[in-house]
């Protein structure tokens, strides 16, 4: 009788293969929301999902047995916990079309065909709700659970363009709007150049950033991050909205940054506008990862509800990740200003969206052996954040006999000192203070334009000074003297003459500079420019005690002790004084600022930039325009003035001629700075 047989007759390798699946799932989400650490990429872990629920509904005995999986939980000990006024639900997605066309009939089904969508792309970024009390920006919370998140309200203050005060009549008592925190991809690349030239490990990629920082204990060290957001949803609302798009006209006239959309009520308009978004978003200045349909009618989104934690009327169609295979040839180490010593893979070239890439980060020794990357293997390569090359994984099958496994050394590649792992760090440090590459990267680092901004003194004019014997110290550098440099090759009267105006110039940066370019630890251009306008000379941060410098807002314990203790170090207060006989400034000079007499044709006005420039980059352009009264947004709205149009404009400039708002090219606008 069936009743009576002795075995189990539920199949062993499904249910083996389900529960490991539970458990990576379980692990993934860990290492995602609550350690911004992940291990695998977005779609790996889509994939894994997605196998998940079809082994679920095809064998109903598995449900008996099933955990039950929570919804990522990005809450971190050291915050306080605040619940939300309406639960932050995450999307359902799909990376297939006929996915997305069913979803869109289920809401045509329940509309009796009369609905309209709003596509937007989806951000790559980190969730986090703003709630605003009369106008009054007074709190920043993370998703968390979705139903409670972390108050990081003193970090949300030091994210770039977002207003703390809403001045449009009427606004609601409360409103509490919904987006997203990232990192702008230029900015993500240049801190990890910065991070590259300091010989530390590099970013994975912009997102997993952009929520550890909101995450920082220090509101300094978030503030040297350069956090942006947009919105995309409103919460809680004293004030009822008809639509999303009505939503979205809000936020824009809020000067709360917002994204771009597109209105579709066929589903041809809707695939239209996400293959336009995909084409598109290698413009943007923020990593995306697909588009999100939204319906546009709340009466219809009320109608549709949500299922577990996520809405019925909206769903994300994701991009699948380029991915290539390619060879390793070597793996070199790179050894940074800090002594930290990195491992750099050189590739066999290979195209990745629209670069050759030849070299990726392999991060440090436990991420090789993590991977089990040999010297010689197959490779799978993606571009994390689309900017980063990233090594993600190799192809076993494709391993010849011939591969060799990379033993990380005992000693420094470059000055033979031991190599050591500081207590709570991965990577491997050189400790010898006097290692050449250690002192080049200080020195490019002090001469950069993050810091005294010494034109012609780059990586290559440095090394031709050191090995000539005139460069060891910061202080040789204002030591060089005409007959010195013209005994150099390549070095002729003109450019010695042009080397020696830079480093007079110099001179006479502001203070906050010069103590960016010591390379204090733990301060970056933001925390240089708080300790110097709250201090204005040398003399007195350097007098300054630990208490004091905690006091200061903005400055947490980390940042205090560090600076505390490289200023009471005999050789840093030695060096000070050196620079200072040399006619260094030690006071907070107020830069020059272009300013027009009169009033400026910048003042008081919103300005949107898109496209890359020639004589210019995007950050000196917002910096100029800044300088001279102008204030410059993420995104086209009705308070835009004008558009600044560079080359290979992005989706911006469809948003500008849809709202008429005028166009400068960078010919005129350099012209009106």
């Amino acid at each position: 009788m069936d009743d009576e047989l002795p075995f189990d007759p539920e199949p062993d390798e499904i249910r083996r293969r389900f529960a490991s699946l539970e458990m990576a799932i379980i692990n993934h989400d860990r290492l995602y929301y609550g350690e911004s650490l992940p291990e695998i990429s977005d779609w790996e872990y889509d994939q894994l999902k997605k196998e998940y629920g079809e082994l679920l509904k095809k064998y109903t005995f598995l449900r008996a047995r099933m955990r039950t999986l929570r919804v990522g939980d990005d809450r971190k000990s050291g915050f306080r916990k605040v619940p939300h006024r309406v639960p932050m639900l995450s999307l359902g997605n799909t990376y297939n079309i006929g996915e997305l066309e069913a979803f869109v009939q289920r809401i045509y089904d329940n509309a009796d065909g009369a609905a309209s969508f709003v596509i937007e792309p989806k951000i790559d970024g980190a969730a986090l709700s703003l709630i605003f009390e009369n106008g009054l920006l007074i709190q920043g919370i993370t998703r968390g659970n979705g139903s409670e998140g972390d108050d990081v309200t003193r970090n949300v203050h030091t994210v770039i363009g977002l207003p703390h005060f809403i001045g449009v009549k009427d606004v609601p008592q409360l409103l509490e709007v919904r987006g997203e925190i990232y990192i702008a991809l230029a900015d993500f690349e240049e801190i990890n150049e910065q991070r590259q030239r300091d010989g530390l490990d590099v970013f994975a990629n912009a997102r997993n950033l952009a929520a550890g920082s909101l995450k920082l204990l220090d509101p300094t060290m978030a503030r040297g991050r350069r956090l942006r957001f947009i919105a995309y949803e409103i919460g809680a609302c004293s004030r009822a909205f008809s639509t999303h798009e009505e939503v979205l006209r809000f936020l824009a006239d809020c000067e709360i940054p917002t994204n771009s959309y597109r209105l579709a009520q066929k589903f041809a308009d809707i695939w239209a506008a996400v293959e336009y978004y995909d084409r598109e978003r290698k413009f943007y200045p923020f990593a995306t990862d697909g588009a999100v349909i939204k319906v546009n009618e709340h009466v219809l989104r009320d109608k549709l509800g949500t299922i577990s934690s996520a809405p019925r009327w909206a769903m994300a169609y994701k991009y699948p990740p380029e991915r290539v295979f390619t060879r390793l040839l070597s793996i070199e180490l790179n050894v940074g200003r800090t002594g930290i010593v990195a491992p750099v893979a050189h590739l066999e070239p290979i195209h990745i969206c629209g670069t050759v890439v030849r070299h990726a980060t392999l991060h440090n020794a436990n991420e090789i052996a993590r991977k089990g990357i040999r010297i010689g293997d197959y490779v799978i390569l993606e571009k994390a954040g689309e900017v980063i090359p990233a090594i993600v994984g190799i192809v076993l099958e494709r391993r010849s006999s011939d591969t060799k496994p990379f033993i990380y050394p005992e000693f420094c590649p470059a000055c033979g000192a031991p190599l050591k792992r500081l207590d709570g760090e991965v990577a491997y440090r050189c400790l010898n203070p006097n290692c050449p590459p250690q002192i080049s990267r200080r020195l490019e680092h002090f001469a950069s334009k993050q810091a005294l901004d010494i034109d012609t003194l780059g990586p290559q004019r440095i090394g031709q000074l050191r090995d000539a014997g005139l460069l060891e110290q910061f202080s040789d550098i204002f030591r060089l003297s005409k007959a010195a440099l013209l005994q150099l090759s390549h070095i002729r009267d003109k450019s010695a003459n042009a080397l020696l105006e830079a480093i007079e110039i110099g001179k006479q940066r502001p203070l906050w500079r010069l103590l960016h370019g010591l390379g204090i630890p733990h301060i970056g251009v933001q925390t240089a420019k708080l300790l110097a306008r709250r201090w204005a000379s040398m003399d007195k941060l350097m007098a300054a005690t630990r208490e004091e410098l905690r006091c200061c807002d903005g400055i947490g314990d980390i940042v205090a002790a560090s600076v505390h203790s490289f200023f009471t170090d005999v050789a840093n207060r030695q060096l000070i004084g050196e620079l200072a006989e040399l006619g260094l400034s030690m006071d907070d000079l107020v830069e020059k600022q272009n300013s027009i007499e009169g009033t400026s044709f910048f003042t008081g006005k919103n300005f949107v930039i898109t496209g890359t420039f020639h004589a210019i980059t995007r950050e000196e352009l917002r910096q100029r325009i800044e300088q001279v009264g102008g204030r410059v947004r993420e995104s086209v709205s009705a308070k835009t003035h004008a558009l600044i149009v560079g080359k290979n404009p992005g989706g911006k400039l469809a948003d500008a001629e849809r709202l008429g708002i005028s166009k400068l090219d960078e010919g005129k606008l350099l012209t009106l700075l």
